[in-house]
């Protein structure tokens, strides 16, 4: 073969890397900057209106990704009923995405990650389920609300068999399992509530406790020396502490005079992933390496009150979701690792043997050969790109608080970190009854 024939050979392996390359070359994190933007602006409204501006991919292989985000945003806008129709529809649709989609797979390793259908993160699966109860709840639909925290269940099961052979830090949710014990007790459950309070604690106390320094709070063991007490469960109130336990649990939760106020307090935003790459020249070749990361960040606690006249009760943190998101992360970070090498030598592999080809059709022209080596090293660095995308729509640390107050109307203030969260809102207080109010703050 002529020179003109192996020119023509360098330019279709550049065509090809070319068309391959604005697919692959996507930064989520940079994307959604608008939306971020409005959304710790505190206009949900305006980032709904920039998503479906700037996102990349709302029917394709990023399709999971957009379904969640756009849920949320309704959620955060208060369109409970849009929310749950784009996130049952998310939910199902990570259901399907099942086994290996070989074409993907090896478009992968010629290019990167973004190739892959996003199939989400194990707790952003989670938080799929979460935000479908919470917004049943908020509409009073208990049944409905307990069905997708019952889901979690299936889904924690069939990660951890997943993981059996490389256990996943991210095992369980205190947190909705919490949810869990609220909701029962809405519907007047206090059997199922108080097992659900006992298995978070449960949780809190072995997975969070270890894996991301989250203890269970007070407050869940009061919950439980006041069910199994109200229950008659001497055992299990023994267990708790019982009669050496403080006598703060008497004065909690509803009763024949008193109802209840529950706040849900979603605070922050999850930190985005960063790209850890190295670049490199090796025999004449350009090399490239991408993997994401998060990023060390300072994850401060606020005190939440929730407040109506002379009567106030102090939060609890219930969810790190950073921490989750970082631990979760490097769960996966070795294959991520493995991924890129192994794609790194594919690529090596193509220049070479690219190389080799075009000497040989040039009758040991070196200078040609060279050439082409390099025009395919170079637009396999290019296309090398860590997988940044995320749900980064969700909060960062998501907290509880609960007030006990006498049945009646009564104006009810949320403050996190010393700021009014919101305008004071009026709240109906009826015996035996629990009202679930939820507040956003994604820039305390």
């Amino acid at each position: 073969m002529t020179k003109t024939g192996a020119s023509s050979i360098i330019a279709a392996c550049t065509a090809l890397a070319l068309a391959l390359a604005p697919g692959c070359a996507s930064n989520y994190t940079r994307t959604m900057l608008p939306v971020t933007r409005d959304l710790r602006d505190n206009s949900a409204g305006q980032a709904l209106t920039e998503l479906r501006e700037v996102f990349p991919d709302s029917t394709g292989r990023d399709r999971l990704l957009y379904l969640m985000e756009l849920g949320n945003l309704l959620r955060l806008n208060g369109d409970y009923a849009g929310a749950r129709l784009v996130l049952l529809e998310a939910d199902r649709l990570s259901d399907m995405q099942r086994g290996i989609e070989l074409g993907q797979e090896a478009e992968s390793f010629l290019t990167s990650d973004l190739a892959l259908e996003y199939r989400g993160a194990d707790y952003e699966k989670v938080m799929i389920n979460y935000c479908l109860a919470l917004s049943y709840a908020l509409d009073g639909n208990m049944e409905d609300a307990l069905v997708e925290c019952r889901r979690v269940n299936d889904k924690l099961r069939a990660m951890n068999v997943a993981y059996e052979d490389n256990p996943n830090r991210y095992s369980d949710d205190a947190f909705v399992r919490y949810l869990m014990g609220v909701l029962f007790e809405m519907s007047g459950d206090m059997n199922n509530a108080l097992i659900a309070y006992r298995n978070s604690s449960a949780v809190y106390d072995s997975v969070y406790s270890r894996e991301f320094a989250l203890p269970a709070p007070d407050r869940v063991g009061s919950d439980i020396l006041r069910l199994s007490s109200e229950l008659g469960m001497q055992s299990v109130f023994q267990d708790y502490g019982g009669d050496q336990a403080a006598a703060g649990w008497m004065e909690q939760g509803p009763d024949s005079l008193h109802g209840e106020v529950v706040l849900i307090l979603e605070t922050g935003m999850i930190p985005v992933r960063t790209e850890t790459e190295y670049t490199f020249i090796a025999d004449g070749k350009v090399y490239r390496v991408a993997y994401p990361g998060i990023s060390e960040i300072r994850r401060e606690r606020y005190d939440v009150t929730l407040s109506s006249g002379s009567l106030t009760s102090h939060g609890f943190l219930a969810e790190d979701l950073a921490g989750i998101a970082r631990e979760n992360l490097e769960d996966h970070a070795g294959r991520d690792i493995a991924r890129a090498v192994a794609r790194l030598a594919l690529k090596a592999g193509v220049a070479e043997a690219g190389e080799q080809l075009v000497e040989e059709l040039t009758h040991d022209d070196s200078t040609v050969s060279q050439v082409a080596g390099l025009v395919l090293s170079i637009f396999g660095a290019a296309t090398e790109s860590a997988d940044l995308r995320a749900w980064l729509t969700l909060p960062s640390q998501i907290y509880v608080a609960r007030l006990r107050l006498p049945a009646g109307e009564h104006v009810v203030t949320v403050r996190a970190g010393g700021r009014f969260v919101s305008s004071p809102r009026t709240v109906t207080i009826r015996p035996w009854e629990i009202s679930l109010i939820f507040e956003s703050e994604p820039a305390p």
